[in-house]
């Protein structure tokens, strides 16, 4: 069943917040398991490849598959916000390992793609929920 078009805007709107949200804690964790400070512009200089990649990702999704709020088009959001951060993170100087290429295609992964997984699980359960309230209501 299609969103209704009130609410998709306002959702998008939500869910770009969401992995912004993200993307900052995938960098907040990075510096403090580093042991680097924790400080608006060191976390900001780990992020800001990954936020653009974000924004991309985001684009792209919206060209592939219409709507990248829900599962179908978030798998275009996390590939493309891993790896062209990642290639933005050396193209600009910063370092890489691919043990830190590893742990960041995993991270954000489960970062972008669980908090959907999440959404949906709800969802079906709410509807399978209400479905089955209204047979047991009109068998009554």
């Amino acid at each position: 069943m299609p969103e209704p078009t009130a609410a998709r805007p306002l959702q998008a709107w939500v869910a770009l917040v969401v992995d912004l949200g993200f993307v900052v804690l995938f960098a907040t964790i990075g510096r403090l398991s580093h042991d680097e400070g924790v400080t608006p512009g060191g976390v900001l200089g780990v992020a800001w490849p990954f936020v653009v990649a974000l924004l991309v990702g985001w684009a792209v999704a919206r060209r592939r598959s219409g709507w990248p709020v829900r599962m179908p088009g978030s798998s275009t959001v996390w590939l493309v916000t891993a790896v062209l951060g990642l290639l933005l993170r050396v193209a600009t100087g910063g370092g890489f390992a691919w043990s830190f290429g590893v742990v960041t295609v995993v991270v954000l992964g489960l970062f972008l793609l669980g908090w959907r997984c999440a959404v949906e699980v709800l969802r079906f359960a709410g509807a399978g929920l209400g479905r089955w309230a209204d047979r047991a209501a009109s068998r009554r």
